[in-house]
């Protein structure tokens, strides 16, 4: 395929949904692509509007935080696989707001320890606290709710 071809193939793939470069080029990889070819169609793309890894980082911290209710260490860590630089990421993690943040984690941490009644209050502290962090909040703002919600003094 030549650049214009895999340009318009690349098009297609950003258009079904926002995509990130790292995405695109494994895309450019399975069509064939070489490494000048690949260049060519990220800045084509670039142009067009098509890509945009800024606009890419902040879609993709609203999806996660809102729909799969990650937290903030999760987002970056799967930013980081997706080769979205490094600077970026603060500005997109500023989506989430900060009220909303501990909203959902208190959330979270509620419906975990509901699920645990019948143990140990150690024991429902410790999974609550180890589900948490599993899901991405901060291991020091995760047990300093966990100490609000068991009306233990800070």
């Amino acid at each position: 395929m030549n650049v214009e071809e895999l340009t318009e193939k690349a098009r297609q793939f950003c258009a079904y949904r926002e995509r990130c470069t790292a995405e695109v080029h494994d895309k450019l990889r399975r069509l064939g692509a070489g490494r000048e070819s690949m260049v060519q169609v990220t800045k084509n793309l670039r142009e067009e509007g098509f890509l945009d890894d800024k606009r890419y980082a902040t879609l993709f911290v609203r999806s996660k935080f809102q729909q799969n209710k990650w937290g903030k260490v999760k987002i970056k860590a799967a930013l980081l696989a997706k080769n979205i630089p490094e600077d970026y990421i603060p500005a997109a993690l500023d989506v989430i707001d900060d009220q909303s943040y501990e909203d959902t984690l208190h959330q979270l941490a509620t419906k975990k320890k509901q699920e645990l009644q019948g143990k140990s209050s150690d024991e429902v502290t410790a999974k609550t606290a180890s589900h948490c962090i599993r899901k991405g909040y901060e291991p020091a703002l995760v047990w300093h709710r966990l100490k609000i919600m068991n009306n233990k003094k800070e």
